[in-house]
């Protein structure tokens, strides 16, 4: 009895040292997070896909931040090249850059080595901010939409961070990739499937990168926004999506997906009409970039901050609005699969009858 009796106590004393220990390790990591460098215009950041959405509203974050900025856009003589260049400090280059090319890759790169100022020995950081989703059913996209989801949300990250590490490596710099909640697998989202799998993609290849670039003092951070950057961001291009959907049908397909389709496409179309009146009360537009404080919000704006600034950058950011929601995908992740499975399909479901009724 007695033997039994310590061996419960030495068990209880154990889990409470694991207990005391977890949170001391967290306390310091918190400390060690809070500890910043101050001085940001020393440091150049490469950001993708700055033509527009995310990434042209990080480029224009991050130069009044201070960073010397090479914001890289496929088109450098588009409208949205040009109106970075017009609103950002002289600071900021537009990098002509298709991430997706690697000859266009090995130009920049080039071109970077050519520019970058002699107090520098690489680049502090390469921020993957260049996305592109396709909202629907799988069955319902073209091969030309899965395909260009897959080479810009995954192939083209490869293709910068291979071409730039040894930039890098110079530098013990970092690098970000821009991820998703729905990329999770606690977390997916039906109607994204495709979209979900590329950014599962590139949280596996964080994952992994993080261990094998340790020894070279490189950082890999990931990034997961929640998913009203869809609503702000990619809105503009489904009605374009959806019409080349319903072009492509067989009419076998047409005619099983014609309800829910149509459904789900003016369900769309009415979200993106509320963030337009949204807009338009504060006085900003929807058709181009808008101010930062409207599109990059106040939480996503601060895990690229801290991604950038942080002297021991954590290896993900859960960009959410609020505590409660953090908590959400929490509680999510920590129960079985089999319930979670039955909960998200229960969502998806619920969600069709509403669609049903638009």
């Amino acid at each position: 009895m007695d033997s039994e009796l310590i061996a419960v106590c030495a068990v209880q004393v154990i889990v409470l040292a694991v207990v005391v220990a977890a949170i001391i390790v967290y306390l310091l990591r918190h400390l060690m997070f809070r500890s910043r460098y101050d001085d940001a215009s020393s440091r150049t950041v490469l950001v993708t896909g700055c033509d527009s959405s995310l990434g042209f509203d990080l480029a224009r974050h991050l130069d009044r931040l201070g960073f010397r900025v090479l914001a890289a856009c496929t088109n450098p003589a588009g409208e949205g090249a040009v109106r970075l260049q017009a609103e950002a400090s002289a600071r900021l280059t537009i990098l002509p850059l298709d991430p997706t090319s690697q000859p266009s890759l090995n130009q920049a790169l080039k071109t970077i080595r050519e520019q970058l100022p002699t107090s520098e020995k690489g680049l502090w950081a390469v921020v993957n901010a260049a996305t592109h989703c396709v909202c629907g059913e799988i069955q319902w996209q073209t091969w030309q939409h899965c395909q260009k989801q897959f080479e810009v949300n995954f192939l083209a990250v490869v293709q910068t961070i291979r071409t730039f590490l040894p930039m890098l490596k110079a530098a013990r710099g970092r690098i970000i990739n821009v991820g998703s909640l729905a990329g999770q697998r606690s977390y997916p989202e039906p109607g994204l499937s495709m979209y979900s799998s590329t950014k599962h993609a590139i949280e596996g290849l964080s994952e992994a990168l993080r261990f094998e670039l340790a020894r070279h003092g490189v950082d890999v951070s990931l990034i997961q926004p929640d998913v009203t950057l869809f609503e702000k961001y990619l809105l503009e291009r489904h009605h374009r999506n959806m019409n080349e959907m319903w072009d492509q049908m067989s009419p076998e397909l047409r005619l099983e997906n014609q309800e829910i389709f149509i459904a789900y496409h003016d369900r769309v179309a009415k979200e993106e009409i509320d963030l337009d009146e949204l807009e338009s009360s504060s006085g900003h537009s929807c058709a181009g970039p808008a101010q930062p404080a409207d599109i990059l919000s106040p939480y996503l704006r601060r895990c690229f901050d801290d991604a950038l600034l942080s002297k021991s950058p954590s290896d993900v950011y859960v960009a959410v609005p609020t505590f409660w929601t953090r908590c959400r995908n929490g509680f999510l992740t920590c129960l079985p699969y089999g319930l979670r499975q039955y909960i998200v399909q229960r969502k998806y479901k619920h969600n069709i009858a509403n669609l049903l009724k638009v």
